[in-house]
């Protein structure tokens, strides 16, 4: 039977080799992603035959898996899910499953399945190359705050984060965190969660770096590349430097995606309709759906 154990930082590595065989580029295939809400969606993983599997135990109790990924067998694993559910006399559901995995559902289970979505976790896909450029008539407001802010700090510079300067972008997300995260529960969690990881910047593999105008960090992006997508876990700047967010977009885009990047996920927008709105205006090439999928038990008891 399946034995699931605790995520942490000495086996999330570790895991990650398991992501490349996934194609569906949703940040929950991804380190970072993973190890920031491990908690908040109690997560723990299991390996099945070179096939990764996670559960997840929601906080009303609710227990419910991720599709299986890695080079093995997706239908052997999904049968080790279902011996798992009937032993344990849980039902089988599953959780941020992405488009093409609901496709996959639907034809095991011969469509006895019910599902549910909820817009506040879409994740934003956009092209990697309108972030690095910010090209063409719609991305006119982005180009505008971009020259402002480089009119009014022409002495800027996007600066890699690396272990000598580490400590100053966790110094900057500390004093930011009090005076700009928001009451919503959620948002207080992820900005737990998100100085949480600083610490595990280059044992996880992770990319970022910082915008330093008059002398101090204004602005700064943690993520990491999986695949042929770059994923931007955490994105802060200060408002009062117009135009820092869009330079933070574009330099991070500039200088951590690689020469395989063709995408950019900046993850969700957890219902806040500011993030929503600003997310929207940046012309995301897609919304990655994920949904909420329980099966029926005459599918597979």
């Amino acid at each position: 039977m399946l034995s699931f154990k605790p995520i942490d930082a000495d086996n999330i590595k570790c895991l990650s080799k398991y992501f490349e065989y996934q194609k569906f580029r949703t940040c929950d295939y991804s380190i970072a992603g993973i190890f920031m809400w491990r908690k908040f969606f109690y997560s723990e993983y299991a390996i099945y035959e070179d096939m990764l599997l996670f559960k997840v135990t929601y906080i009303n109790g609710a227990i419910a898996f991720t599709l299986p990924v890695g080079p093995g067998s997706a239908e052997k694993a999904l049968t080790e899910l279902e011996n798992y559910a009937r032993e344990n006399k849980i039902p089988l559901s599953f959780c941020t499953v992405p488009e093409d995995g609901l496709a996959l559902l639907e034809k095991r289970y011969g469509g006895r399945i019910t599902h549910t979505e909820n817009r506040d976790w879409f994740d934003y896909l956009y092209l990697c190359a309108d972030m690095q450029t910010f090209a063409g008539r719609r991305f006119s407001g982005q180009r505008n705050h971009i020259n402002k802010f480089k009119k009014l700090y022409p002495d800027y510079r996007y600066v890699p984060i690396d272990s000598e300067n580490l400590e100053r972008v966790t110094a900057f997300f500390g004093s930011y965190a009090e005076n700009h995260v928001k009451e919503n529960p959620i948002a207080k969690e992820e900005s737990f969660r998100a100085k949480e990881i600083l610490p595990y910047f280059e044992q996880f593999g992770l990319r970022g770096g910082f915008i330093e105008a008059e002398e101090k960090i204004v602005a700064f992006s943690v993520g990491e590349i999986v695949g042929d997508t770059l994923f931007v876990h955490i994105e802060k700047a200060l408002k009062e430097y117009e135009g820092s967010y869009q330079v933070m977009v574009r330099e991070f885009a500039v200088h951590e995606a690689t020469d395989e990047v063709a995408y950019i996920n900046r993850e969700e927008d957890i219902g806040d309709l500011g993030l929503r709105t600003s997310k929207l205006s940046y012309h995301p090439v897609r919304l990655l759906e994920k949904y909420f999928v329980t099966v029926e038990a005459s599918a597979w008891i």
